[in-house]
């Protein structure tokens, strides 16, 4: 059996872009985990990284996911067929790059600081980056139920995005009640990770013809 690859090679290169780009997000997360003891993993937010030690690293980090994500999302405009929900979930997913890439820019102030117009940006990016991917993982789930090649992922594809949707859920009303909003965060952080993950392999992956 020949084996052939699955999408032509620019769709497999934004496949691997947007692997690289959480390979170097999460490879600063572990590393400004480490070299911070003090950080709180149940209260601190994973944003306030960016005001301690090292804290170019968590922008760095950011700056080249939210680049490896408009990655991807050029990569499933090209695997997938055009239709009308696949234009917008593309749209969804790529907004919510450029999202990540001003909330990295914008930084979010210190606990305790006044709120600043920075600090405000961040918050805005954050949450607005937050709600367009998820939308964008539900409609690319209805869009992979509907094109023959994609129909297998769907319950995948629909399994992370509920938990994605469930691990949000808790992480707003974690915020609202005070309690481990920062493990709440990581959670929620966590499960689109793996979607993202999942979704670049599917892209790279080769085929068994």
């Amino acid at each position: 059996m020949t084996r052939v690859d699955a999408f032509p090679w620019p769709v497999r290169l934004y496949g691997l872009l947007g692997l690289l780009g959480i390979v170097v997000f999460m490879t600063s997360l572990i590393v400004l985990h480490r070299v911070n003891s003090d950080i709180d993993w149940l209260r601190d937010f994973v944003s306030n990284l960016a005001n301690e030690p090292y804290g170019w690293l968590f922008a760095g980090g950011g700056f080249v996911h939210g680049l490896g994500n408009l990655a991807v999302s050029l990569g499933l405009r090209r695997a997938l067929q055009p239709e009308r929900l696949c234009v917008w979930a593309v749209v969804l997913l790529g907004l919510a790059a450029v999202g990540i890439i001003v909330a990295t820019l914008f930084p979010i102030d210190p606990p305790g600081q006044v709120r600043s117009i920075t600090g405000r940006v961040h918050l805005a990016a954050a949450s607005a980056t937050f709600m367009l991917e998820l939308a964008a993982l539900f409609m690319f789930s209805f869009v992979f139920g509907r094109q023959r090649r994609w129909q297998r992922h769907q319950a995948v594809s629909m399994a992370l995005s509920v938990t994605a949707a469930i691990a949000l859920a808790t992480f707003f009303l974690a915020i609202q009640v005070d309690v481990a909003p920062g493990l709440a965060e990581r959670t929620a952080l966590l499960v689109f990770l793996v979607w993202e993950i999942w979704i670049c392999f599917q892209l790279i992956r080769p085929g068994g013809e």
